[in-house]
This record gives C-alpha cells, structure tokens and sequence, in this order.
C-alpha cells in the first residue's frame, strides 16, 4: 500500500510541474508577442526605406531637383514618425467602449 501511496504522490507532484512548464509557456508566449513588431509600422519602415532608397537614386541621378529630393527628405521623415507612433502609441487607449 504504501508504494501506491508514493506513487499517487509522485504523480500529483509531475502533473504540478507540468501545469508550472505550460504556464511559463504561457508567460514567456505572451511576453514575446509583447515584443513584436507592429505589422503596420514594419509595413510604414519599409515602405519609407524603399521610398527614400527611390528617390535618393532620382537625386544622385539628377532626374530630380534638389527642392524636390527636400521635399520627399520631409515625407520620408513624416512616415518615419508615424511608423514609430504606431509601433510605441498607448495600447490600452485603443480598446473600445466597455460595456
């Protein structure tokens, strides 16, 4: 009787560590999705990467003037800053109404 015991033990200890395994599972899953990259501001990033590669190809080229190499030098900084809003904004703001 008492190796039935020991072993009713053994399993109730194996289920807790495996419960404690899926939940730091859990933590680490969440704490990574925490981490990643917003799809709109990576979309945003390269985008204005490709945009600025663009045009400063044009400039150096001279198929462009310089006012306009400027003025897309202003729009590729714009679109950096809203990518880097989206990726940094306030999560809990967005969530909609309670009810």
């Amino acid at each position: 009787m008492a190796s039935k015991k020991g072993k009713k033990r053994q399993h109730s200890r194996t289920v807790e560590l495996k419960r404690q395994l899926e939940q730091e599972k859990l933590a680490d899953q969440k704490d990574r999705n925490k981490k990643r990259m917003d799809p709109t501001a990576r979309v945003l990033l390269y985008g204005d990467l490709v945009f600025l590669a663009v045009t400063s190809i044009m400039d150096a080229g001279g198929v462009i003037s310089g006012l306009a190499s400027g003025i897309c030098t202003i729009i590729g900084l714009v679109l950096l800053i809203l990518a880097l809003w989206f990726q940094f904004r306030p999560k809990d703001r967005i969530k909609g109404p309670r009810l």
